[in-house]
C-alpha cells in the first residue's frame, strides 16, 4: 500500500527546530516508501535554503508570525492569513496529497487547517514540552499527534490520538572518526574541544558572552568550534582572524553537526527540544543557556529536566552570566571524569527509532482510510 504512489506534504518553517524534523521524516518516507514529498514554507524561513539542499521542492505562502510589541507588520496579519489560506488550498489541490504533516511554525497552521477541511489525512509532529500555537489549536482536529514530551499533554485538549515518539533527528548524528572531524574543522586532536552554537540563527547573548571570555584568554589550552549564526559571523570572523588555525574555528552555520558532536567534549547552547534530542543521541554533555523569552519558559523546563538527570549544567541568561559560564567551563575542562559521567547521563534522554515509529503510525492511518 505505501509504495511509490503516496504523496505527502510537509508544512513547517521559520527555524531549524521546525524544518529539520520535517526533512528527516520526508527522507525516511522517500527512501522506505518511495513517497513523493513536497514542502510548504515561507521565503524568509530557513526552509528556503535547507529544503532544496535536501533535494525536495518547497512552495511558499505569505504567512508570518506576530512581532513582540507594537509593530506595523502586525496590522497585515489578517490579510496574510486569508491569502495564506487560499495559497495553501491551491497547493493542496494541485499536489493532491494523501497525507499532510505539520511540524510547527506559523506556516503549518493554514496548511493543516485547509487539509482538515478537505478531509485529507493530517498529522502534527510537536517537538516541545510546551506545544506551539498551531498544535494547541489543531491537535484535537488532526488524525495523529506525535509528541516528544508527555508534558505537552498538559496543554492539549480532546486529542483524537497521540503517540509519544521523541523527536526525529539526523541519522548517524555522531561519527566514531575523530580524525575526520578534526580535519574537517581544522582543529587539533587530543585537545579539549568546546562546541558553541545557538540554533540555526545563532544566539546573540551566547555570542557576546563567548566573545567576552575569549578576550580574557580563557581558551588558551582549549579549542573552540563556534557557530555564530549568519548575522554575527562576519564581525566575529574579522575580529578573530588572527586566531584561525590556533584553536578557534568560527562558522555562520555548521552543516556537519555529526562531526561537530564527534569532536566536542561538551557543548554550550540553547535548550530547544531538537538541540537536546541531538545532544542526547550523540551523548554530548552540555552547558545549557535557555532562551529566556521562549513560550511558557519551556526551554528552561527542558534544561532543568536534563540537569536533574545529571546530563547538563543550566545557566540562566541574566546579569553575571559571563562569570558563571567561565567558572563552569573551567570546571568541566579540568574534570574528564565528570564529562564522561555527564555524557552517559544525557544519553538516557535519547529515544531511538523516532522516524520509524512515526512512519508506522502514518501507515496505519493510510490503511484505515482504505
Amino acid at each position: 500500500m505505501v509504495k511509490g504512489d503516496i504523496r505527502v506534504i510537509l508544512a513547517g518553517g521559520g527555524t531549524g527546530g521546525h524544518v529539520f524534523p520535517a526533512i528527516y521524516i520526508a527522507q525516511y518516507l522517500k527512501k522506505n516508501w518511495g513517497a513523493h514529498c513536497r514542502f510548504i514554507g515561507t521565503k524568509k524561513g530557513i526552509e528556503n535554503i535547507k529544503v532544496s539542499q535536501a533535494g525536495f521542492v518547497v512552495k511558499y505562502i505569505w504567512i508570518s508570525g506576530f512581532k513582540r510589541g507594537l509593530h506595523v507588520s502586525n496590522l497585515l496579519f489578517p490579510l496574510k492569513l486569508i491569502v495564506s489560506l487560499l495559497q495553501s488550498r491551491k497547493e493542496l489541490m494541485n499536489f493532491k496529497p494523501d497525507l499532510v504533516i505539520g511540524t510547527g511554525g506559523y506556516v503549518s497552521g493554514p496548511v493543516l487547517y485547509q487539509a482538515i477541511k478537505m478531509k485529507i489525512l493530517t498529522a502534527i509532529q510537536e517537538q516541545n514540552s510546551y506545544p506551539g500555537i498551531t498544535t494547541r489549536i489543531l491537535a484535537s482536529k488532526v488524525d495523529r499527534v506525535f509528541l516528544a514530551y508527555a508534558e505537552a499533554l498538559n496543554f492539549l485538549k480532546n486529542v483524537k490520538k497521540y503517540v509519544l515518539v521523541g523527536n526525529p533527528i539526523q541519522n548517524n548524528i555522531k561519527s566514531d572518526n575523530k580524525e575526520e572531524a578534526r580535519k574537517y574543522f581544522d582543529l587539533k586532536i587530543n585537545v579539549p574541544t568546546v562546541l558553541v552554537f545557538g540554533g540555526s540563527q545563532g544566539a546573540r547573548s551566547i555570542n557576546q558572552t563567548i566573545d567576552a571570555i575569549l578576550n580574557q584568554g580563557i581558551f588558551k589550552n582549549v579549542q573552540l568550534l563556534w557557530q555564530t549564526g549568519k548575522t554575527s559571523f562576519e564581525s566575529y570572523r574579522e575580529k578573530y582572524k588572527s586566531f584561525t588555525g590556533n584553536g578557534l574555528h568560527i562558522l555562520p552555520f555548521i552543516d556537519r553537526m555529526d562531526l561537530a558532536y564527534t569532536i566536542a567534549d561538551f557543548a554550550i547552547c540553547r535548550a530547544g527540544a531538537m538541540t537536546i534530542s541531538e545532544l542526547a543521541a550523540a551523548g554530548v554533555p552540555a552547558i545549557l543557556v535557555p532562551l529566556p523569552h521562549a513560550a511558557e519558559n519551556h526551554q528552561l523546563k527542558n534544561a532543568q529536566t536534563v540537569a536533574q538527570g545529571g546530563g547538563a549544567y543550566v545557566i540562566e541568561e541574566k546579569s553575571g552570566m559571563e562569570e558563571v559560564l567561565k567558572s563552569v567551563i573551567n570546571k568541566l575542562i579540568n574534570s574528564p571524569d565528570t564529562l564522561r559521567e555527564m555524557g552517559k547521563n544525557i544519553s538516557r534522554f535519547h529515544r531511538p527509532n523516532t522516524t520509524q515509529l512515526i512512519a508506522v503510525e502514518l501507515k496505519k492511518l493510510l490503511e484505515e482510510k482504505l
